[in-house]
């Protein structure tokens, strides 16, 4: 699979969402398992913020506040589970393709 050093920087990559990832993509860009948790971790930080835009939005509404409400407190949930089996599965050593990330990911260039 990879080495000891690319499982460090695929790690570094998804525990630091967007930074680390852009700093594997600077100083590892020929690590293939450390670019994959890289473009996974810039990708999830995107999602987690457009879904925190779009759940502000609904919370601005008078009369949707409460589903806004409800929905950040889901999405948060979800996006705490995502991050730590994404810790988990960087310190593995295997290659994660979570849905809707993952599909981003390969936009970007994974």
């Amino acid at each position: 699979m990879s080495g000891d050093e690319e499982k460090t920087w695929g790690f570094i990559a998804w525990l630091i969402p967007l930074i680390g990832g852009i700093l594997v993509l600077l100083f590892k860009p020929s690590y293939r398992y450390a670019r994959h948790w890289a473009y996974l971790s810039i990708s999830f930080f995107v999602v987690a913020v457009v879904a925190s835009a779009v759940a502000t939005i609904i919370s601005i509404v008078p009369f949707l506040a409460p589903l806004g409400w409800a929905i950040s407190a889901v999405l948060g949930a979800l996006f705490l589970v995502a991050w730590v089996l994404g810790i988990l599965k960087s310190l593995n050593n295997s290659y994660w393709n979570p849905p809707i990330i993952y599909d981003l990911a390969r936009r970007l260039g994974l």
